[in-house]
C-alpha cells in the first residue's frame, strides 16, 4: 500500500516537474479512431510497473528508509537492489566477452528503472505514443518491434561507448524512443496534446489579445487551458534533436552525460526505421500511397 502511495505522489510530482521547461505528451489529438484496443501498450506499462514496485522498489525504497534505524538490514535491502541492476542490466562486457546472461541482456535491461521517477517518465511517453503505432501495427507486430528497437538501443549505446565503461544500463526509454520515431515516421502531422507551463503562461496573453483584437477564430477558445496541442513532429525533432546533441557529449567525454544514456535513445529512435517490417499492410498501402493513416 505504501508504495502504491509512493507511486501516485511521485507521478503528480514528476508531471509537474516534466511538464514545466519541456512539454509532456499525454495523448493524440483530434479525432483520432483507435482500430483496436491498445492492449499490448497497457500490458508493457503494466509489466513495467510490477517489475519495479514488487522486485526492484521494495530493497530500493525500504532499504533507504532502514539506513537511518538499522543500518545493516538498510544495506542489506540496497545491495539487493545494487546487485539486481549489476545483474539484470545491459553491460556491456555480458556481450564482448560472453559474461553472465550475454545478449538476454538487451532484453531484462528494458524492464528495469533505476526509481519511481526513471519508471513514471517512460511509461507516461509510452502510453502517449505507443497506443497509436500499436493501432497501425497490431498488438503482437507492436510487441516485437518494442523489442527489437530495445535491443537495438542497447547495442547501439555499446558501440558509442569508446571508453567501454563497465556501467549497467537499465530502464525502456531506448525501446519508447524506437516508438517515438516510429510516430513521427507514421505521423508526423498529428497533434499531441500536452502539460507545458511555459506554453500554457505564454498562451493566456497571446489568446487574450487576439480576442480582444476581434480575430475569429479564438472567439470560442478558452483563455486559460491545462493543457496545450503540438505539432508531434516538433516534439519528436526536439526530442531526437536534444539527445543527438547529448550523445556527442557522451561520445567526446567518453560517459553518459548526467548519467543518462543518450546515445542509446538516438540508437532506438532511429532503430524506427524498422517500424515498415511491422505496420499491418493495409495501413503500409495507404502510407505510401499518400492517404492519411
Amino acid at each position: 500500500m505504501l508504495i502504491l502511495l509512493d507511486f501516485l505522489l511521485y507521478l503528480m510530482v514528476t508531471l509537474f516537474i516534466m511538464s514545466f521547461v519541456t512539454p509532456t505528451p499525454l495523448t493524440d489529438s483530434g479525432n483520432v479512431r483507435y482500430r483496436t484496443v491498445p492492449i499490448m501498450t497497457i500490458l508493457l506499462i503494466v509489466a513495467n510497473s510490477l517489475i519495479f514496485m514488487i522486485f526492484q522498489g521494495p530493497d530500493l525504497y525500504q532499504g533507504s528508509s532502514l539506513l537511518k534505524t538499522d543500518p545493516v538490514e538498510g544495506m542489506a535491502r540496497l545491495n539487493n537492489y545494487i546487485s539486481q541492476v549489476w545483474t539484470m542490466g545491459y553491460r556491456g562486457i555480458f556481450m564482448r566477452d560472453a559474461l553472465s546472461i550475454g545478449a538476454f541482456s538487451t532484453f531484462t535491461s528494458m524492464f528495469m528503472h533505476g526509481d519511481m521517477w526513471h519508471l513514471i517518465g517512460n511509461m507516461i511517453y509510452l502510453w502517449a505514443f505507443g497506443r497509436r503505432v500499436e493501432d497501425a501495427c497490431g498488438s503482437w507486430r507492436f510487441l516485437a518491434f518494442y523489442l527489437i528497437a530495445g535491443m537495438v538501443a542497447g547495442i547501439g549505446a555499446e558501440v558509442f561507448n569508446t571508453a567501454h565503461n563497465d556501467i549497467p544500463s537499465i530502464g525502456a526509454s531506448g525501446a519508447i524512443a524506437g516508438v517515438m520515431g516510429a510516430y513521427l515516421v507514421l505521423f508526423p502531422g498529428a497533434m499531441v496534446t500536452s502539460f507545458w507551463g511555459i506554453g500554457i503562461i505564454l498562451r493566456v496573453p497571446v489568446v487574450a489579445v487576439l480576442k480582444l483584437a476581434g480575430v475569429k477564430w479564438v472567439q470560442g477558445a478558452p483563455v486559460w487551458r491545462w493543457t496545450i496541442k503540438l505539432p508531434a513532429f516538433l516534439l519528436l525533432i526536439f526530442f531526437l534533436g536534444q539527445e543527438f546533441i547529448s550523445s556527442i557529449f557522451t561520445f567526446l567525454q567518453q560517459q553518459n552525460v548526467g548519467g543518462v544514456s543518450h546515445s542509446a535513445h538516438v540508437s532506438g529512435f532511429l532503430a524506427a526505421l524498422l517500424i515498415f517490417l511491422f505496420v499491418r499492410k493495409d495501413l503500409l498501402t495507404r502510407y505510401f500511397s499518400g492517404r492519411r493513416l
